[in-house]
């Protein structure tokens, strides 16, 4: 091992002892090996096993309000689960990479072919920039990102934009939520987008309203456009 590398081990080693990597669920100690949560804790994920090229019933949700072309999440959404937990850091805790750790998941979870070939941009759900300037980021870059790395396809926030301040969703009622996002998106230079297909990425379907609110916005305003959805996790 050359000195280089026995000094940047060092630092490592240093640097573990004063900011120890703890598993963002559990909060144990990780492995060398392991990567933002632990194996126990990785092992009670459940995933949906909904393909992402077949019906589902996210796509089957989505598709009865809105004419998507496909459509997936990644994750059931345990409201005392460890899915539950990692998006909540992801989203209020300044944990952004938890984003890159989902999108590795996905990676390994879906057949490579539903992506390679398939869209021509990855775009988030976006924030009101007042509320971006809230959090500090929006949650969903880290996961878009990673994603679009990973298959080549551009990623941007520039397409889809978030016009009105509407608030939190969280204790609305699904008509609520509905009304409150249903003029809240526009999009920008929607004319050189035409006949482009886009891969929607959100972290929880829920009602579904933003979403809905979102594909409607791109299709309202983007000639013979096509959507798709991905999000990390599922409340069924």
């Amino acid at each position: 091992m050359s000195l280089f590398h026995s000094l940047l081990r060092g630092l490592k080693d240093v640097k573990n002892i004063f900011y120890p990597r703890t598993c963002l669920n559990c909060n144990e100690l990780l492995q060398a090996q392991e990567y933002g949560i632990c194996h126990r804790c990785a092992s009670q994920l459940v995933f949906t096993h909904y393909d992402f090229d077949s019906q589902n019933p996210v796509f089957d949700r989505l598709s009865a309000v809105v004419p998507i072309h496909k459509a997936s999440s990644l994750f059931l959404y345990d409201k005392g689960g460890v899915i539950k937990h990692l998006i909540h850091q992801l989203k209020y805790n300044n944990q952004a990479f938890v984003g890159k750790l989902l999108a590795q998941y996905a990676r390994n979870y879906y057949n490579k072919n539903s992506f390679v070939n398939a869209f021509d941009y990855i775009i988030p759900v976006p924030l009101h920039p007042k509320k971006q300037k809230e959090r500090g980021y929006n949650q969903l870059v880290e996961f878009g990102k990673n994603l679009g790395n990973y298959y080549s396809i551009p990623y941007t926030e520039k397409i889809l934009l978030r016009s009105v301040y509407t608030g939190s969703q969280t204790k609305k009622s699904a008509q609520e939520r509905r009304e409150n996002v249903a003029h809240a998106f526009t999009v920008h230079k929607a004319e050189i987008y035409a006949g482009k297909r886009f891969l929607l990425v959100d972290d929880v379907l829920t009602t579904g309203a933003t979403i809905e609110a979102c594909v409607e916005t791109l299709m309202g305003h983007i000639p013979d456009v096509q959507v798709s959805v991905l999000t990390m996790a599922v409340v069924l």
